[in-house]
């Protein structure tokens, strides 16, 4: 079974390439995954990484102490609860295998997956054979909120939520917090991705880790550190040994990378490098906000800081979907993005794409101009 939405991504990055060689110019893709070469040069002047691991022996979630863990615990929520366990894995991709796992090996029947959401929620579904449906968040006058009621009728047992909402940078406010609350005292399991949350974005300060209430984080992901990162799982304790026997299955061992994150996690390092990304990111959304005054019919939120943010079109007239008229926008602006239908926005009826904030601000308002330009 392949997923040929990543066949179509596929042809438009190559297409990207073929461009880029046939021409001879640069083709800037404006939601890319990486961080841009000036954003690396300046985080290198902050990063530093004082503890090196053992290179030899395993390392499974268990052999990392308790006290670290808890401080892990701790620096994610806020408080310190010996009713809650973190188990951690190599990536957040392995973190979701393990939870969608963990959830059909449990008896949970029907899965909401609230989109936008990473791709490989729904692929890990297929491949476990667990039941799913994909709902769309409601949004209206630029704010999204969760469909309490659909959830509540049509009889889910767990609903998988990302926050901040994927590819939006976007947080959830106070209401759509007592929403989830709501979902939570029906006793329904909420499961939160929150791989991208801003260090104090994390929902589990605001709703306690329960029965009913896990969450997943990767803390140097939304600075774009993706090469030495770790996830981890935050649920009760009476879960530990399940998922630990399950994470050696599907995941194995920790690496050198995971091991040196997470002690620079809980280092003063990573604060520094926070507040540093946080201070570039900032300049970035500036430039956005100086391109979009000049184009009323695109907006994006200005509320929260993400990694990324994502630029909506205010009508329907203009189908930023359409590949062809990417390709097209390469062809003549020699310029890019990844459209928000490969975000998880395909089932919702509003048009987008995402920036990736790691760019040079500058970068950002000649990309954004002919893009936007392209479209008026």
């Amino acid at each position: 079974m392949f997923i040929e939405e990543i066949f179509e991504l596929d042809s438009l990055l190559d297409y990207e390439k073929q461009v880029s060689t046939t021409k001879e110019v640069n083709i800037t893709n404006i939601s890319y995954w990486n961080a841009s070469s000036e954003y690396q040069e300046y985080m290198l002047k902050h990063i530093k990484f004082d503890y090196i691991p053992n290179i030899f022996n395993y390392k499974y979630t268990y052999d990392i102490p308790l006290d670290i863990r808890n401080q892990i615990i701790k620096k994610l929520t806020g408080y310190s609860d010996r009713k809650i366990m973190g188990l951690l894995t190599s990536s957040s991709s392995c973190s979701i295998v393990n939870m969608i796992n963990f959830l059909k090996l449990n008896g949970f029947k029907k899965l909401c997956i609230l989109t936008p959401a990473y791709f490989s929620v729904e692929q890990s579904c297929k491949i476990f054979n667990l039941s799913f449906e994909k709902k769309a968040l409601i949004f209206h006058n630029g704010q999204y909120h969760i469909p309490v009621e659909y959830i509540l009728k049509n009889h889910f047992n767990a609903v998988w939520l990302t926050s901040p909402i994927y590819s939006t940078g976007k947080v959830y406010d106070e209401t759509q917090v007592h929403a989830i609350q709501e979902l939570i005292n029906h006793q329904i399991l909420v499961i939160a991705d929150e791989t991208l949350a801003m260090y104090g974005q994390e929902l589990a300060r605001k709703l306690p880790i329960s029965n009913y209430f896990y969450s997943i984080y990767s803390p140097h992901k939304p600075l774009f550190i993706n090469s030495i990162k770790f996830s981890a799982i935050l649920c009760p304790k009476h879960n530990d040994d399940f998922l630990e026997q399950w994470i050696d299955v599907l995941g194995g061992a920790l690496l050198h990378s995971n091991i040196t994150a997470i002690m620079h996690f809980l280092s003063p390092n990573y604060q520094l490098c926070f507040q540093s990304s946080m201070a570039w990111y900032r300049k970035s959304m500036s430039s956005i906000d100086t391109i979009l005054k000049q184009f009323p019919f695109a907006y994006y939120d200005m509320e929260d800081i993400g990694a990324y943010k994502t630029i909506y079109f205010k009508t329907n007239t203009y189908d930023p979907d359409n590949l062809e008229a990417i390709k097209n926008l390469i062809d003549t602006k020699y310029v890019s993005y990844i459209p928000g239908s490969y975000n998880g926005f395909k089932d919702n009826t509003y048009h987008c794409f995402r920036v990736n904030l790691t760019y040079n601000p500058q970068e950002i308002k000649n990309t954004l101009y002919r893009i936007l330009t392209y479209y008026t």
